[in-house]
């Protein structure tokens, strides 16, 4: 069997500063250092900052007045901003910059325009970016939601929208979706703002050319990341067999034995030791 790796593997920027950051920390401290929400959608590196002192929370009532709290990469909510600063709590945000930047320009588009945000409704990056556009503003997960969104629209009395996508959305279908939008509704003036991620979208790209010379794909990444599952989804479009592992034991029950050329890539959060540990087993496995 021949294993083709996606060029572009391992922690993205944003990912990589994330744990760093959170990794200095962890080791500067002594005292509990508490992170709102998984701070990667990856359970191996969760556990690894988990067993040097970081506490994974769900809300920031777990947090005492004047601790210590990590914002991870996803982003947080604007309320969540506040409650932080009300509660006295020391704020280490690690939201990544392409993320923040996105919360500024819905911000300050808001002003002015109707938002669409077009990406996973209970993503906590959507989540959050939705929080500083307002009320006047709705997500689009599929075209599924278009006419409900521009019900609200109208009861907004606003002519101008701004679209733009959460990071890891397919660059392909935001602008399967934006061009549709237009066509059906071409009585408003359009900003059009494709936010998904650069390096989200060459690795989309890359999976998509890999897929033309494999037989099957092994995709690698957390069950809630959503960069990873949506490398599946862009496998399944071309290949029939397409398997979403997460570690070595997800291989337990999977049959690779008729498989000649194998692809392997992985989401943005997924480190390059995972990788290498889960090519080493099909390796020793099958060839």
């Amino acid at each position: 069997m021949e294993i083709i790796l996606n060029k572009l593997n391992g922690f993205c920027a944003g990912s990589s500063n994330t744990i760093k950051q959170a990794i200095r920390i962890l080791e500067q401290y002594e005292e509990k250092i508490y992170c709102l929400g998984e701070i990667l959608h990856n359970e191996r590196v969760i556990g690894s900052l988990e067993d040097k002192g970081m506490i994974t929370i769900n809300s920031i009532d777990e947090v005492p007045d004047g601790a210590k709290l990590i914002f991870r990469a996803h982003g947080e909510t604007k309320d969540n901003y506040l409650e932080v600063k009300n509660k006295n709590i020391m704020l280490f945000d690690f939201t990544c910059p392409k993320v923040k930047k996105i919360h500024d320009k819905v911000e300050s588009n808001s002003k002015d325009s109707f938002v669409i945000i077009i990406g996973k409704k209970t993503h906590p990056e959507v989540v959050g970016t939705k929080s500083f556009a307002g009320d006047n503003s709705y997500v689009i997960e599929n075209e599924n939601d278009i006419d409900d969104c521009f019900n609200k629209v109208i009861e907004s009395n606003l002519n101008s929208i701004y679209i733009c996508s959460q990071t890891t959305y397919s660059s392909e279908k935001f602008n399967e979706i934006t061009d549709f939008i237009q066509s059906k509704y071409d009585n408003y003036t359009y900003i059009i703002d494709n936010t998904t991620c650069p390096a989200t979208k060459n690795r989309q790209d890359e999976t998509s050319r890999l897929c033309d010379s494999v037989d099957a794909m092994i995709v690698i990444g957390g069950k809630h990341s959503s960069n990873t599952l949506e490398l599946a989804n862009i496998a399944r479009e071309k290949l029939d067999k397409v398997f979403l592992v997460q570690d070595i034991s997800d291989l337990e029950d999977i049959d690779l034995s008729n498989i000649n050329k194998l692809g392997v890539s992985s989401g943005a959060s997924t480190p390059n030791e995972v990788t290498n540990e889960i090519i080493d087993y099909i390796n020793n496995k099958y060839n």
